[in-house]
């Protein structure tokens, strides 16, 4: 597998020219094509007015006079951050970002998104959206991480159709990282971790194993840990769902790290 399109999430807020930076340095690094993708948000009708309720045209223009005028900004420090070229293209788009943003990923081998805290279990924020459906691995970039990442990276291990799928989708970062180290999460892990270990050598990764014990429902938070005491810059990891119906219930790791993370995390598709 290689990245030769990579999607990043173009929106208004502080880690906006940090993470186009780190977008940049992945395309050129991966020698891909960089497509950023602003969504502006479509008109709104307030909650009070009701469903039925008419908006009139001239407060239709007024937010969307408001929403070009962030278009045009965040357009020009894409320009500014990323430069132009046939290899750099914009993109924009009107209506609901979480759905145009998956759409517009199925069509690029890696997306670039921002992490935020927002949200809660009950109500998957942005972020969650794209992991479940983008098809695609996402790169959640935390605000502040900025130009290269993926020096050292920790792939969490498990023996899982997931973590398989991570582990190959990540295999560009992999081949090019100084370290990798193969987690192994639990119990499940210890069985399969030689294998897996194996195989990513095969595959040209300089990889070592180790294996943690993970108590239930800490196996999120025992990663992030280990992350943090090996130096990684960069976490792999499978989108665990307790269901096939991952948009309607993440697993408790994927749910953790999505909440709590500092470090980029690459989620598998």
């Amino acid at each position: 597998m290689a990245y030769r399109t990579i999607l990043v999430e173009v929106a208004d807020d502080g880690a906006l020219e940090a993470r186009l930076q780190a977008a940049c340095a992945l395309a050129g690094r991966f020698d891909a094509v960089l497509i950023g993708l602003h969504v502006m948000p479509a008109p709104f009708v307030p909650v009070a007015l009701g469903d039925g309720a008419y908006l009139a045209p001239e407060l239709i223009e007024t937010q969307r006079a408001a929403n070009r005028q962030i278009n045009e900004k965040v357009q020009a420090i894409f320009g500014s951050v990323c430069g132009a070229g046939p290899d750099v293209i914009w993109r924009e788009a009107e209506g609901d970002p979480g759905r145009l943003l998956a759409a517009a990923a199925r069509a690029s081998d890696l997306l670039v998104a921002r992490h935020t805290n927002a949200g809660s279990a009950a109500a998957p924020d942005l972020l969650d959206q794209l992991v479940t459906a983008a098809g695609v691995p996402v790169v959640a970039l935390p605000a502040g991480v900025r130009g290269d990442l993926g020096d050292t990276v920790m792939v969490a291990w498990n023996g899982s159709c997931e973590a398989t799928r991570a582990a190959h989708e990540a295999l560009p970062f992999l081949r090019a990282a100084d370290r990798v180290i193969l987690c192994g999460v639990g119990g499940a892990a210890a069985a399969s971790l030689d294998a897996a270990t194996a195989m990513l050598q095969r595959q040209g990764v300089a990889v070592e194993a180790r294996q943690v014990d993970a108590p239930d429902g800490d196996a999120g938070a025992v990663l992030l840990a280990q992350a943090a005491a090996q130096a990684a810059d960069l976490v792999v990891m499978g989108a665990y769902g307790h269901t096939r119906l991952r948009e309607l219930m993440l697993g408790g790791a994927t749910r953790h790290v999505l909440r709590e993370t500092t470090l980029p995390v690459l989620f598998g598709s």
